[in-house]
C-alpha cells in the first residue's frame, strides 16, 4: 500500500505520491508504534544531517569555512524551519531536502571525476528525492546553474556560459530527465485516475480565483513576504489561508505599488550579483529556482503559503545573507572585517536559536497551536474555525460560536463553522436550531458529507426519524467512504434499527481505520455496547 495509494489515503485522496515519506512513518510505527517521540527525534536527526549536507555545499561552492560554517548555523537555527521539523507532517520536506542535496553533491563530484557508478547514484538520489517531494525536481535548474556559473565560460558572457553548460552538460540533464520520466510514470500506474494535482480550494489558496494579472501580483506580494519571514521570522502561523494575507485589487491600493517596487529592487540585486560575484549569484539563482515551483507563478498549489515551503530554498538566502554580511564587513571595517562578521553571524544565529525555542512549543499540542496562531491571524477563516473547533472540544460551547461567527463573517461560503455551529447548539440544548441549520445545508444543495452525517445523528439520537437520519447517514457513507466518524454514525444507527451484524461490521471498520483519534473512546463506547447486545442476542 504504500508504493500503490495516494500520500493522504486511505482518508483523503488529493493526488499527492510521496511513498518514502509514507515508509518512513511506517518504520517509526513499526519501533514506537504512536509515541510522539521518535517521530520527532526522527524529524531532529534529518534536520541535523540536512543541515551537514547544506554546509558541506557551502564549502564546496565558497571554499571560506568562515562563510560556511556561518551560514550553516544560520540554516541550521532558522526560526522559520521550525514548522517542518517540529510538525510530523514536515517530513516531506525533511527527506526532500536530504536527497536533494545528496543528489546535488555527487553531481559536483561527478564533475571533477566522470564515473558511471558515481552517476548511477546521482541519479539514485534523484528519484528517492521525487518520491519524497514533488518540488524537488528543481534539482535540475540548481545543476544547471552551477554550470553556468562555475563551468570553464565563468569569465565569458551570458549567452556563451549558457552554451557551454547546454554543450557539456546534456548528457548529465538527459539523465535526470529520464529519472523524472520514469517518476511521472510510477505516480500514474500507483495512482491511476487520480494522478492529476487536484483544482486548489479558494480557502486555501485565493489566488484560484483571480484573474491572471491580478494572481501574479498577489502570489509576488506573498513571495515578498516569505523574504520578510526569512529576514524576521517573528510572526509565525501554522496557517495563511483566506484572509490571512489580504489580496491586492486595485492599483490604488498601495501595495500594488510596493509589491512591484520590490520586484524591480530584487531584479537590480540579481544583476548586481551577476557582476559581483559568483557565489552570491549562485546562492540567489538557488533560492529563485527551488521556490518558483512552489511561488503559484508558474503553477497552482494546494496553498497560498507555508512557511514548510521554503526550508530548501532557504538553504540559498542563508548563503547570501553571509557573504553579503561579509562584503559589507569588508567594506565598513576592513581591519576587523572578519571579527565583525563572526559577532554578526553570531548574534543573528544566537536569536534565531532563541525565536525557534520560543516557538516549539506551540507544536507541541494542536489545541495550543490553533489558540496562539488565530491571534497571529487573526482574519483567517479556517484559522477561527479551527480555535472555535479547540473550544468546543473542550466544552466552551459559547465562546466556540463566537469563533465560527467570525470565521463566517469573513467567509461566508466556508461550511465547515456551519457544522460546527450546529454541534455546539446541539450541546447547548438547541437542537431544533441545529437541525434547521443542517437542514438548511442540504436543501442548498451542500455535498459536504458531514452535514448529512450530523443531522443524520441528530434525528436518530433524538428518536424523531430513525428512517430518515439511516438514509442521511448513508448518503454521507456515499460522498466520503471510510471515514471512521461517518461509519460510527451510520453503524451506531444500524444498531438503533436492530441491524446488529451491519452495525458490528461498520463500528469495527471505523476503529481498524483509526483507534486514536479524539472520537476514539466514543467508538469503542459504541462498539461495546453493540457487542453486549449481540451477546444477549445469540
Amino acid at each position: 500500500m504504500l508504493f500503490t495509494h495516494d500520500y493522504w489515503a486511505p482518508t483523503m485522496e488529493v493526488g499527492l505520491y510521496r511513498p518514502l515519506v509514507t515508509t518512513s512513518y511506517a518504520l517509526n510505527y513499526a519501533f514506537a508504534e504512536r509515541s510522539p517521540r521518535g517521530y520527532h527525534l526522527t524529524n531532529i536527526a534529518m534536520h541535523g544531517l540536512v543541515s551537514v549536507l547544506v554546509w558541506a555545499l557551502y564549502m564546496r561552492l565558497t571554499a571560506d569555512p568562515c562563510v560556511a560554517a556561518a551560514a550553516g548555523l544560520l540554516f541550521a537555527a532558522h526560526a522559520a524551519h521550525t514548522e517542518v521539523v517540529a510538525n510530523v507532517a514536515g517530513r516531506a520536506e525533511l527527506l526532500g531536502a536530504l536527497f536533494f542535496l545528496i543528489s546535488l553533491l555527487l553531481v559536483l563530484r561527478y564533475r571533477d571525476t566522470p564515473r558511471g557508478g558515481l552517476y548511477a547514484l546521482c541519479l539514485g538520489s534523484y528519484l528517492l528525492a521525487l518520491l519524497s517531494k514533488e518540488s524537488t525536481v528543481t534539482l535540475v535548474g540548481v545543476i544547471f546553474l552551477y554550470d553556468c556559473v562555475y563551468g570553464r565560460e565563468r569569465d565569458s558572457g551570458l549567452v556563451a556560459r549558457l552554451r557551454g553548460a547546454l554543450r557539456r552538460g546534456w548528457p548529465l540533464y538527459a539523465g535526470y530527465v529520464l529519472v523524472t520520466l520514469v517518476y511521472l510514470g510510477i505516480r500514474a500506474m500507483a495512482l491511476g485516475a487520480d494522478a492529476a494535482l487536484p483544482h486548489p480550494a479558494a480557502l486555501d489558496n485565493p489566488l484560484v480565483s483571480l484573474d491572471l494579472p491580478w494572481r501574479i501580483l498577489n502570489a509576488l506580494q506573498v513571495a515578498f513576504h516569505y523574504l520578510w519571514l526569512l529576514c524576521f521570522p517573528l510572526q509565525l502561523s501554522y496557517d495563511y489561508s483566506y484572509n490571512a494575507i489580504p489580496l491586492i485589487g486595485s492599483l490604488a491600493d498601495p501595495h500594488a505599488w510596493g509589491v512591484l517596487a520590490l520586484c524591480a529592487v530584487t531584479v537590480a540585486v540579481v544583476v548586481w550579483s551577476y557582476r559581483s560575484g559568483r557565489e552570491l549569484f549562485f546562492a540567489l539563482g538557488f533560492y529563485f529556482i527551488t521556490f518558483s515551483v512552489v511561488s503559484n507563478l508558474l503553477l497552482l498549489i494546494g496553498t497560498i503559503m507555508g512557511e514548510r515551503l521554503v526550508y530548501v530554498p532557504s538553504v540559498g538566502f542563508c548563503l547570501a545573507l553571509a557573504l553579503v554580511l561579509r562584503a559589507l564587513g569588508s567594506r565598513l571595517v576592513p581591519g576587523k572585517a572578519q571579527t565583525v562578521f563572526v559577532a554578526v553571524c553570531a548574534l543573528i544565529v544566537a536569536l534565531h536559536g532563541l525565536r525557534t525555542l520560543d516557538r516549539n512549543p506551540d507544536w507541541s499540542l494542536t489545541e495550543r497551536l490553533y489558540l496562539h496562531d488565530v491571534e497571529i491571524v487573526p482574519d483567517s477563516a479556517k484559522a477561527l474555525n479551527n480555535a472555535g473547533k479547540v473550544h468546543q472540544d473542550q466544552g466552551r460551547h459559547a465562546q466556540a460560536l463566537q469563533e465560527f461567527a467570525r470565521a463566517l463573517e469573513i467567509e461566508p461560503t466556508y461550511r465547515m463553522p456551519v457544522i460546527n455551529q450546529a454541534y455546539s447548539l446541539s450541546s447547548l440544548g438547541r437542537v431544533d436550531e441545529a437541525m434547521a441549520l443542517l437542514d438548511g445545508e442540504i436543501r442548498r444543495g451542500s455535498q459536504e458529507p458531514f452535514v448529512y452525517n450530523n443531522l443524520g445523528y441528530l434525528l436518530v439520537e433524538s428518536e424523531l426519524d430513525l428512517a430518515q437520519g439511516v438514509a442521511l447517514l448513508e448518503k454521507a457513507d456515499e460522498l466520503k467512504p471510510n471515514d471512521p466518524d461517518i461509519l460510527d454514525s451510520l453503524g451506531w444507527a444500524y444498531f438503533r434499527q436492530g441491524r446488529l451484524d451491519d452495525a458490528y461490521s461498520l463500528l469495527a471498520r471505523s476503529l481498524r481505520i483509526n483507534d486514536w483519534s479524539p472520537s476514539s473512546p466514543s467508538r469503542r463506547a459504541h462498539l461495546a455496547a453493540l457487542e453486549r447486545a449481540l451477546g444477549r442476542n445469540r
